[in-house]
């Protein structure tokens, strides 16, 4: 039994980049001498073990054969025999198709190492075209490591448009489309993810309900850049940052092609929301100074800045990042003296002159609108 260091943490050790994850593969062993030696058993499609002291994943060596369509539709052989080359033969790209033993080794049976020092993504055998998964991966790679020059083999970008026109890109599931995708955005340049998919003729059918934004690279990467500026500076949490660079991709699209795209993917809830609270109110934001206290008070109630202010405030960030990229305006000052106004309103203080139920809510606007029209001073 052999254990060697696999993929992406080969790689990231070449580049003298920081490791996040350490995968392993073992050849010459069977699942019962793993459970034997106390690792624990956890995958699902494909023997996969977690080390008994370090929680790492093991998966044993195998090799793989095309019986369907899209992402799971492979048959799997793992057994002593499978040696560490097949194993790696599987593999999408040469530079993840390297490995390192215990002695610090590297395994570059398919040169890896030296597409890595020309920065360049290569795929490892026509087989790549089997899975369509991989055109995504490329395109996340490409968003991580544009920033060191990596560029994608000719012979490899019209693999990729080979699959784009298969049809198998319709066959992946949703929640690993969204998966890929909300990496992306995670990444050095997130543009280059969407660049990807159109240069290689692979939009359809998860992205071209939003081309009209993604054909706009530049300002795209505008916009992304300003946010990312956000998370940087500790303004915004990964979540958020994850929600404006989303909404970001939406703005600029037909409303009803925003719509079907956020049916089209499992977006967690809170993008669903910051998307549909900016699509709803950005034309109010940039009209606010001309707009009357009845009009401005609805828009703050549907924004719940009482019990949820986070939502107008990621909603303001959104907006400040498309600024940056196209004629929209905002008066954040107006804004903040609105907001602040019909927050100078204590409902205590209604309570405690008698209202009860809905007269509450109904007297607490009365206030609100009050204070606002004073500001306003109409």
């Amino acid at each position: 039994m052999q254990t060697y260091l696999v993929g992406g943490a080969v790689r990231d050790t070449l580049l003298k980049r920081r490791i996040k994850d350490r995968d392993y593969v073992v050849v010459g062993a069977s699942p019962e001498q793993l459970v034997a030696l106390g690792y624990k058993p956890v995958g699902k499609d494909f023997p996969v073990f977690l080390h008994p002291e370090t929680q790492e994943e093991y998966a044993l060596a195998r090799v793989e054969r095309k019986v369907g369509l899209g992402y799971g539709g492979f048959s799997f052989v793992t057994d002593a025999t499978v040696t560490l080359e097949e194993d790696l033969s599987r593999r999408d790209i040469t530079i993840n198709a390297m490995a390192m033993d215990d002695q610090g080794n590297i395994i570059d049976p398919f040169n890896g190492q030296a597409d890595l020092a020309h920065r360049i993504f290569k795929h490892v055998s026509p087989a790549f075209v089997e899975d369509p998964l991989r055109v995504l991966r490329i395109a996340r790679f490409m968003a991580r490591y544009h920033q060191y020059g990596f560029t994608i083999a000719p012979e490899t970008v019209e693999l990729m448009k080979q699959i784009g026109h298969s049809g198998e890109l319709a066959a992946l599931s949703a929640p690993r489309v969204w998966q890929e995708t909300a990496l992306a955005l995670g990444e050095f340049a997130p543009e280059i993810y969407f660049s990807v998919l159109i240069d290689t003729l692979c939009l359809s059918p998860w992205f071209d309900q939003l081309s009209a934004s993604i054909r706009n690279i530049e300002s795209l990467a505008l916009a992304f850049q300003h946010a990312k500026g956000l998370l940087e500076s500790g303004e915004v949490t990964q979540d958020e940052h994850l929600a404006i660079t989303t909404t970001l991709l939406t703005l600029g699209n037909k409303p009803q092609d925003v719509s079907a795209w956020t049916q089209l993917l499992p977006l967690p809830t809170f993008v669903q929301d910051c998307i549909l609270l900016t699509h709803r109110h950005m034309n109010t934001m940039e009209q606010l100074d001309t707009l009357e206290a009845q009009q401005l008070l609805e828009c703050l109630n549907q924004c719940d800045i009482h019990r949820r202010p986070q939502r107008l405030a990621l909603m303001i960030k959104v907006l400040s990042c498309y600024e940056q990229v196209s004629d929209f305006t905002l008066n954040y000052l107006f804004l903040e003296n609105v907001v602040q106004a019909a927050k100078s309103v204590n409902v205590q203080d209604i309570i405690a002159q008698g209202y009860q139920g809905a007269d509450i809510k109904t007297q607490l606007q009365h206030a609100q609108l009050a204070q606002i029209s004073t500001l306003l001073n109409r």
